[in-house]
Order: structure tokens, then sequence, then C-alpha cells
């Protein structure tokens, strides 16, 4: 007996020492209260390879670790963080982190879940940050100064030039510089105040700007490149075209059994007229023109707006910049790469098609850009180079300002694109099949009509003028900035949007093609409102619903 008792705590011993059982595992409560324990060698190859193409889409967008590198960008390199501290600041991007743009990561803390972020930080956490330093700044007294004062201050924590080894303190080593001085700033003024901010505040307050540049060409090798601001296009006070109408999105195919989604509430379709030239497209809803063939050059911001100004087509040289819910009018969400008619607009890149949009963002470094990939909204960097495609109207015109009506009985009029919308919402995060049911059965007013809107109709509401909310709160007040709101139309490309293979053109697929019902197609779009950027997210992810009607 003794001895099968010894035999049993023999065998019981070697299964708990078993690496299996032994396997480090994180601590899920949620993204806002996330323990990441495992290491690389836990992750299983599926989500290495999820991991990677969360990495890829960094890389394909904002956060690419090439060394011809824009120093002036805002974006910082995202490779040899201590997992945790990348997840926490991820994380962060939600709440309480504004510094900077981190506005504009929002959206992708509710794109993956929380262990796919864990995942991603965890791959990247292998991967050392790009250190491509300039010989002149090597050379330089700056380079020199900044020695001292960074290893007088920060060496303690961040270590020798910025090589951390410190899981609580961030590698500096090889960072973008313009990055480091504009979080140097938000530390000095109270504009980055998450996590451990505090520690840094006495420093940022004890040097001064050049001190920051000097520290910063020491740790990176390389200058801050602060640009030139200058105002761009507004679109304040500009009259909407006359006989505008809103264009539908374009989307054809079919995702639920539930009613009004976006394929079942046709109104406008997309239509436009080419001109004798062949050189402009009249947007026949709108009635804004536009250069049919986008640049074939890449340009920045000022570059793109000398483009405009110079241009003279089909007679006319009052060219410019087109406004966001401008350029987001032409997007046919029922395409993909590109996402809009490649027959009425010309030289559309498949895959990495950003055109600038504008007002600034919520940082005057930034513009706006539209991707048309599949006509996402995001933020971009002034010195950062897109496509540009003009756009010009009659009478000075632009699709911009709203003109709305409160009809005091818990509905607001918009008479620039007659729809008529709940004015507050109920608080309550529903998924996306959910959401449209809501509206479905939304009685409000002594309506029963309302259903939930499509992105071009969300995005119509929203003010490109301001932030945190970038909605006009006379007429829709109490709107959150944090999360998204759902819309009816569906992500036709999904979340494999850059590597999945091409299919045909929706104009030449059969009504089965279009019938995607019972794929595994899980994506709508979300539009937010503390900035106004919109984005493909999982259907099953909770967010707010404000309803709509067409009177």
């Amino acid at each position: 007996m003794k001895s099968l008792t010894l035999l049993s705590l023999s065998i019981a011993s070697g299964l708990l020492s078993s690496p299996a059982l032994l396997a480090a595992e994180d601590i899920d409560n949620g993204y806002e209260d996330y323990t990441i324990n495992r290491t690389i060698a836990d992750l299983t190859a599926e989500e290495k390879q999820i991991a990677n193409r969360i990495i890829f889409g960094c890389y394909l967008g904002c956060h690419r670790p090439a060394k011809e590198e824009v120093p002036e960008t805002l974006s910082p390199k995202i490779e040899g963080f201590d997992p945790q501290y990348f997840f926490d600041q991820w994380v962060d991007m939600d709440n309480e982190r504004h510094s900077g743009i981190a506005s504009q990561m929002k959206e992708i803390v509710y794109a993956n879940s929380p262990r796919d972020m864990a995942n991603t930080a965890i791959v990247l956490s292998t991967r050392t940050m790009k250190y491509n330093p300039m010989d002149h700044v090597l050379e330089s007294e700056a380079f020199q100064r900044g020695k001292e004062k960074y290893d007088q201050s920060c060496k303690m924590c961040h270590g020798d030039q910025g090589a951390s080894t410190q899981a609580a303190y961030p590698p500096l080593k090889g960072q973008m510089p313009t990055y480091l001085f504009e979080q140097m700033n938000s530390y000095r003024d109270g504009k980055r105040i998450n996590r451990n901010a505090p520690m840094m505040v006495p420093f940022a307050k004890m040097y001064s700007e050049d001190d920051y540049k000097d520290i910063i060409a020491y740790v990176t090798g390389q200058e801050v490149k602060l640009i030139e601001r200058r105002e761009f296009i507004t679109g304040i006070g500009m009259p909407a075209p006359e006989g505008f109408k809103l264009p539908d999105t374009g989307q054809i195919q079919q995702f639920t059994d539930i009613p009004n989604e976006d394929s079942d509430n046709p109104q406008n379709p997309l239509s436009y007229t080419i001109s004798k030239s062949g050189k402009v497209t009249l947007d026949n809803n709108t009635k804004l023109m536009w250069e049919r063939d986008a640049s074939r050059i890449w340009m920045t911001a000022v570059e793109g707006q000398q483009y405009c100004d110079n241009l003279e087509l089909d007679g006319y040289t009052d060219w410019r910049f087109p406004l966001m819910k401008e350029l987001q009018s032409i997007a046919d969400m029922g395409n993909f790469r590109p996402a809009i008619d490649m027959d009425a607009f010309l030289n559309m890149p498949r895959q990495n098609s950003g055109i600038w949009t504008f007002p600034v963002s919520d940082h005057p470094d930034h513009a706006w850009h539209i991707g048309f990939p599949d006509a996402h909204i995001m933020g971009q960097h002034t010195a950062s180079t897109k496509l540009v495609r003009c756009v010009r109207a009659d009478n000075g015109a632009a699709y911009h300002n709203m003109s709305y009506v409160d009809n005091a009985d818990g509905t607001v009029t918009e008479q620039v694109t007659n729809r008529m919308w709940q004015q507050k919402i109920d608080y309550t995060r529903r998924n996306w099949e959910d959401s449209l049911q809501y509206c479905n059965n939304l009685e409000l007013a002594g309506y029963d009509d309302w259903r939930l809107p499509n992105i071009k109709e969300a995005v119509s509401i929203v003010n490109y003028n301001k932030t945190s909310p970038s909605i006009d709160e006379e007429f829709f007040p109490d709107t959150p900035v944090k999360y998204f709101f759902w819309t009816s139309t569906s992500d036709v490309a999904g979340p494999t949007l850059h590597v999945r293979p091409l299919g045909l053109r929706k104009k030449d697929q059969s009504p089965e093609q279009l019938d995607l019902r019972n794929t595994t197609d899980n994506e709508a779009w979300a539009q937010g409102y503390m900035i106004g950027s919109g984005l493909g997210m999982q259907k099953d992810t909770e967010f707010y619903s404000r309803c709509v009607r067409t009177p």
C-alpha cells in the first residue's frame, strides 16, 4: 500500500512538472485588466499568424520599419517593448492617453480581442527596434550634449543610449525623433497622463525643448524635424451644392436575414457622367465634379494643395482638395481593392491607395485620408505622401456643413441629406445584428420606420471641424466618444483585406455570389465620434446605435 502511494505521488509529481501543465497562461479580465504571462514559446502557430497579420496592417499603415524613415512622423516604431507595457499603452489609447495622435489608435482596441492584442505584443517584443543613425548627427555637438544630459537623467531607467532592459521603461534607441519630441512636450504640458507618466513630468519640465532635441539626437541618431504648419481648406461656411442628394454606399451584397441591412435600402444609386474630354467625372447625386484620374505621383499635403491650385481641366481652374464627406461620398462599399467605381475614377491602385482629404484632424500636423482598399477613414501626417484627387463645385459649394432642425420630439431633421435622426441614444451597446433589430423595433415621435444608418449616413453627421465629440452637441447632446456606433454597412473585404485573393467586381458577380449570409465574413463598418474615424469591426463587438429614417 505504501509503495502504491509513493508510486501515485511520483506520477502526480511528474504530471505537475510537465511543461504542458505548467505552461504560463494570461489572466484575462477584459482588455482593461489583462495580464500577460505567456512568452513567444507559448504561442501557437495560428496565434503567431494572426499576430503577424495585425502587425502587417500596422506596418502598412503608419508604423513601417523601413530604413528610409520619415523623421517628421508622430507614429512610433513598435518593436522591442515589453509585452505588458506595450499592451497597456495600447489599451490606454481608448482611455486616458490623449497625447499626440493617440486617438487614431482608438479603434484598434475594438478591432482585436484582448488575447490577439497580447499575442501581437508578444511577437513584437521579440523584434529589435531598428537604429538608423545619420552620420552628421553622430558627429554633432548636439549628440555629445545629449549624451551628457541623458546619462545624468535617463540612463538609470532607460538603459545605455536608450537600449532599455527594464520592462517598465520603453526602449528609446532608434525611436522616431519627432514622436519622442512630441511626447516630451505632452508630459510637460500635462497632456500625457496615463500609467507612469507622472514620473516623467519633472524631467520634462526640467529641460528645454532644445535639451529634448539634444537627448533625442543621442538616442535616435537623428534630428527632430518639425514641419511648417499652414492653413488648409476647412470647409467652414461653404454652402451645400444645389440639388445635392446623398449617394448610396454601393453595397448590394446580403449578409443577414435581419431586415434593413444596407443593401435593403437603395435610395440614390451611385451615378456618374464622364465629360467629353474624359478627364472629369460628375457625380450626378452630389453635383460635385471630380478629377477623373488621380495624381500619378504621391505628394505631401502641401504639394497636393499646390497641385490642385494649379490644376486646369475642361476649362475650370477652381479645383481644390476634397473635404472628408465629399471624398467618402464616392466610395463604393460593395467593392474592395479598390472600393471605388473603376470606370468613373481612373488610376486607383488596388493596394496602397490613400487619398488626401481635409480639414485637419485632431492634431495640427495631421490631416485625413481615405484608404481606398476598403474606404477606411484615418488621420495621416501631412509630411507623409498620398495620392491626390481634386474636386470642384459651382458657386464655391461643398458637401461639408449640415443644416439641422430640432423637432422638439426627440428627433432631429438634417436638411442637406434629408434624413431624420434619433436625437438621444439609449446608451446600450449591442452587437451588429442586435443593433439592426433595435432600430427596426424603435418607435419614436410617431414613426416606426427607423433603421440603422449606413456608413455614409453615419459620416454625414460628423463635424470634422471639432473633436471630442466630433458632432454638433446642440442637436446630439451627450454623444459618447468612447466606443463606436454601428452602421448597417458590412465590410466586404473583412480582416484579410490586404492578403485575400481578389474576386470579381460586384457588377460581374452572380446573385449566388452576392449572397454572403453563410460565409465567414464577419465585419461591418463602425463610425466614431471622438474625431470622426470609421473602420470595419467584428460584428460581435458591442457598440452604440443611433437610428435614422428617410422622411
